[in-house]
């Protein structure tokens, strides 16, 4: 009886824990696209009248206006989530962070190069949403020298049971800079004055966290050759597991 009881017992707060998990991810996820929009006005509304936009560039023969609006609305429906799911495939993600990367790219011109390594085995793995672009808007802002080219790089690859997305600038990053951003990356409460960016990769963080635990998460580092880079860690045992949960209509 004794076992059964602690058995009960276990399972129970397994279970506890588990929607614990859930809840705090959702309310992460929630910043998320609080921060992604960044507007009042109505998204279906806005997503509309681009749509309305781009027919008409279109009519006119203006492929690079149609191409930039078409990205404005990947990004648009990203931060919308109509289906509210917490987790995608990384391609899709991927889709998210090229569409981000072409209208940046539309405003740096020749100052941006975009370099990619993706492993395609990794293509059908879910990763949570809206994870690449915070780190990409971090990788343009800090560098990217206004007078300067440079050079950011997009790797998904595995190491072990991990999957690692890297976003790899060439700008350079003082040992002040580190500690203000893993400073920003730890526990301790965020300050009101924090740009958009760095709550968004705080956010990251956090939600990297909640899912796969103190080794998951969003690390930042200096490279050998002196370049900055953002280290994404995802746990491969775990992906699947968290999407059936999350999505399952009985929870």
């Amino acid at each position: 009886m004794g076992t059964l009881g602690d058995s009960f017992n276990s399972m129970s707060n397994t279970l506890l824990n588990q929607f614990e998990r859930i809840y705090k991810e959702e309310l992460a996820l929630r910043d998320a696209r609080i921060m992604a929009l960044q507007s009042q006005i109505n998204p279906h509304f806005l997503n509309n009248t681009l749509e309305i936009i781009n027919w008409e560039a279109r009519m006119n023969g203006n492929l690079k206006v149609c191409r930039m609006l078409e990205s404005l609305s990947t990004m648009l429906e990203a931060a919308m989530d109509r289906r509210h799911r917490p987790l995608v495939h990384l391609s899709e993600e991927l889709m998210y962070a090229d569409a981000y990367l072409y209208i940046i790219g539309e405003r740096l011109g020749k100052r941006l190069t975009v370099e990619k390594q993706i492993d395609p085995d990794l293509l059908d793995v879910l990763v949570p949403r809206l994870v690449l672009q915070p780190i990409m808007e971090n990788a343009v802002e800090h560098g990217i020298n206004p007078t300067q080219q440079g050079t950011i790089t997009l790797r998904a690859r595995r190491q072990g049971h991990w999957m690692l997305l890297e976003v790899e600038n060439d700008g350079t990053m003082t040992q002040d800079d580190l500690a203000r951003i893993r400073a920003l990356l730890s526990d301790a409460p965020a300050q009101e004055e924090e740009r958009s960016v760095s709550l968004g990769i705080r956010n990251v963080h956090q939600r990297l966290r909640i899912l796969y635990g103190e080794e998951g998460g969003l690390f930042v580092t200096i490279t050998k050759k002196g370049n900055t880079l953002c280290s994404i860690k995802i746990d491969l045992d775990q992906g699947g597991q968290e999407y059936t949960i999350k999505t399952n209509p009985n929870h």
